[in-house]
């Protein structure tokens, strides 16, 4: 599973305001929009083959009128002949039912339409309609252990940095393996007050968390601009938006209901589809200002 929707959007002349609103349209759903122009009729076959290697597109977008005299319609045909089964949405100023039925005329099937001042709406439902089995917990579960190992990765080469920028490896060493030490006696200590066994399904403190601690705390002594501070006040619910719910979602159980998948917590009341949207949100924030936090403390240059 993936934090990004990536569309395909074959239009000449998207205006600015146009594709932000695209933009946010896939963002209110959880996810991060990957969004790659197409603008000439040569660019389709490059497109094709990174969908053919990567299945990077999960929408396309398709507009009636492009530049030379291409229409649309006319393209629609070889693009579903190389997208065999990613959805096109087919959208232009003028009524839907008319694409509807240009596309019915061509035969091409998997066609949503939409006139163009709906365009953003209609990107917004179909990220939503879409997506279903990303709702379901086997795949928040995959999501939470990806983003954690992306932020984990991004947390080692800070301090990976830092300590060959400073020479101080060993400092770093000794830190990491107090904190442990000290992680390991306050899990001990906690479990010999446990007195049930519902108690102790919470799971312990994981690594990640230590990670995290001394990554913060390495890049508040190194670097003290206003853009890393802000950076690191972002950062400071990560432990609960990330690793809590990356620990949450694995103990987690789902049940078929009348009502829908419900999602079964210990000791908490369960999740929702609108948590899962929101999960994404954060996992996506958090992620984004880890690299951010990256970017800074390490120049283009030392990577």
């Amino acid at each position: 599973m993936n934090l990004t929707f990536g569309i395909c959007w074959i239009e000449d002349q998207a205006a600015d305001a146009e594709i932000d609103a695209v933009q946010e349209a896939v963002r209110q759903n959880g996810f991060e929009p990957a969004i790659h122009r197409v603008e000439k009729e040569e660019e389709i076959r490059s497109f094709v083959e990174i969908q053919k290697q990567y299945h990077d597109f999960d929408l396309i977008l398709l507009d009636l009128r492009l530049g030379g005299g291409l229409r649309g319609n006319e393209l629609a045909t070889q693009i579903r002949e190389n997208f065999r089964s990613t959805p096109i949405l087919f959208y232009s100023g003028e009524a839907e039912d008319a694409l509807r039925t240009m596309m019915c005329d061509k035969r091409i099937e998997g066609v949503y339409c939409a006139n163009r001042d709906r365009l953003a709406t209609r990107v917004a439902e179909l990220v939503d309609a879409l997506t279903p089995a990303l709702n379901r917990l086997s795949s928040m579960r995959g999501l939470a252990a990806r983003v954690v190992a992306e932020c984990d990765e991004e947390l080692r080469t800070i301090l990976l940095h830092l300590s060959v920028k400073d020479g101080n490896d060993k400092a770093i060493v000794d830190s990491l393996k107090k904190r442990l030490e000290e992680g390991g006696e306050i899990q001990r200590t906690a479990v010999q007050a446990l007195s049930s066994l519902p108690e102790m399904l919470g799971g312990p403190s994981v690594p990640s968390g230590v990670l995290f601690t001394e990554a913060r705390e390495r890049a508040r002594a190194e670097n003290g601009t206003d853009d890393v501070r802000d950076l690191l006040r972002s950062l400071k619910d990560y432990k609960q938006q990330v690793l809590w719910r990356r620990n949450t979602l694995a103990h987690a159980l789902e049940e078929r209901t009348d009502k829908g998948w419900v999602i079964h917590r210990v000791n908490a009341k369960p999740l929702t589809v609108s948590d899962f949207e929101r999960y994404r949100r954060d996992f996506l924030s958090n992620l984004r200002d880890l690299r951010q936090l990256r970017a800074l403390l390490i120049p283009e240059e030392a990577e």
